[in-house]
């Protein structure tokens, strides 16, 4: 899936420049990049019965238990990560949401490595 800056600003309003973003999506130690990332690794599916039923992303829930408040003495790299969780929830849940209603899907949080 590609998400171009043009889809942004057609769906939000606001004007934008520059190029557009496009990559792959690698979904190959997902959980570790999300860890990387926002410094939490979401939890393995261990029901050894059943199939993962997100092995797309993470629940908002999640995203909510974690990084729901900054801490006020938060050094500048741990704001990043909550910055970072909240633009992933922001595009996943209001932006770009799929079709279940409840997931984060880990291939936003690649672009907002930067």
């Amino acid at each position: 899936m590609t998400i171009t800056l043009e889809d942004i600003a057609m769906i939000i309003g606001l004007p934008i420049e520059g190029r557009a973003l496009t990559g792959k999506v690698r979904s190959d130690g997902w959980r570790q990049r999300v860890a990387s990332l926002v410094g939490v690794e979401p939890e393995p599916w261990t029901h050894e019965t059943r199939k993962d039923p997100r092995p797309s992303g993470v629940l908002f829930s999640w995203i909510q238990r974690h990084f729901r408040k900054c801490p006020k003495d938060a050094s500048p790299a741990v704001v990043e990560r909550f910055a970072r969780a909240y633009l992933w929830n922001l595009l996943t849940q209001v932006v770009f949401p799929d079709g279940t209603g409840d997931t984060a899907s880990w291939m936003f949080l690649d672009p907002l490595c930067d």
